[in-house]
């Protein structure tokens, strides 16, 4: 997995757009601290797609 941003979805939810960053794990919106790897699958969490690409720069 690379790092970036991902679209998670968490249960009943409305999908979030989460980093993630090899190096410390998933951070939520809003939240410093960082989820490891293995607790993301833990608590059964969904990426629902491929990394999200930067927005086209526009003058």
């Amino acid at each position: 997995m690379q790092d970036g941003y991902y679209w998670v979805k968490d249960g009943e939810r409305f999908p979030e757009v989460w980093l993630y960053q090899k190096q410390f794990g998933w951070f939520r919106p809003c939240s410093a601290v960082p989820m490891t790897q293995r607790t993301f699958e833990l608590m059964k969490y969904k990426i629902l797609g491929e990394r999200l690409n930067e927005p086209v720069k526009t003058r």
